[in-house]
């Protein structure tokens, strides 16, 4: 596996594609990051993005090393083989896409939980709370199926906060309907329960719609 930063260069980005990444969004980048692994029929990497009002940056977990020479992007890349033991703690920051299955259909977390919070008639702030209930419970169910568990402190209070969350909205193509999907931005401490199935979740990435920036786990070591 590979772990690289790729720096897109907004100086010399295409009239047509700065266009093109206002109405597609995550859809164009992907697109775009995919050009890194040419010959690749099958998305082979995750993805995040780290956007600021100058520079769009992007962090990437690959299968191969992305080529370093595409004239739209700085790429950095070094090999990613982390050391995994059972019961290693991890600082880590994840950004996701929590969906949950009712009545054998898909459905969101964050907009289950505020169509709930509506019922009951709750405040904004209850609201809040309660979809930050529902995005922390989606996160820990997750840990006990994929190798990790989220470290709890003395008041017995997880070891994780939701920095934010985001609804996005973007179209393939411009007579297209529109996608949408909730990511949720984590960061906290989790405990290493199995050393391989963590491992191959790092490599596999977590929730939904990571093809769109979603379920890389970014990690290191605590303390």
């Amino acid at each position: 596996m590979y772990f690289s930063r790729v720096t897109l260069k907004l100086d010399v980005l295409p009239y047509v594609m700065q266009q093109k990444m206002q109405y597609a969004g995550q859809y164009a980048i992907h697109q775009w990051l995919w050009q890194l692994f040419p010959n690749q029929e099958k998305r082979t990497f995750l993805f995040r993005e780290e956007q600021t009002k100058k520079s769009r940056q992007y962090y990437l977990l690959s299968q191969v090393v992305p080529v370093t020479t595409h004239p739209l992007f700085f790429v950095e890349t070094k090999p990613y083989s982390p050391q995994l033991t059972s019961g290693i703690k991890l600082i880590f920051s994840l950004r996701a896409n929590p969906v949950i299955f009712k009545n054998g259909k898909r459905s969101d977390v964050m907009t289950n939980a505020r169509l709930l919070a509506k019922q009951q008639g709750l405040s904004s702030v209850e609201m809040n709370i309660l979809q930050n209930k529902a995005a922390l419970n989606w996160l820990t169910k997750q840990g006990e199926k994929k190798g990790f568990s989220l470290i709890k402190n003395a008041e017995q209070q997880l070891s994780c906060n939701i920095l934010g969350f985001y609804q996005h909205q973007f179209n393939k193509r411009k007579n297209l309907n529109p996608i949408t999907y909730t990511s949720v931005d984590f960061k906290g401490i989790l405990t290493v329960t199995d050393p391989h199935l963590f491992l191959d979740t790092l490599h596999q990435g977590i929730g939904k719609s990571k093809g769109f920036g979603c379920g890389l786990f970014l990690i290191k070591r605590y303390q």
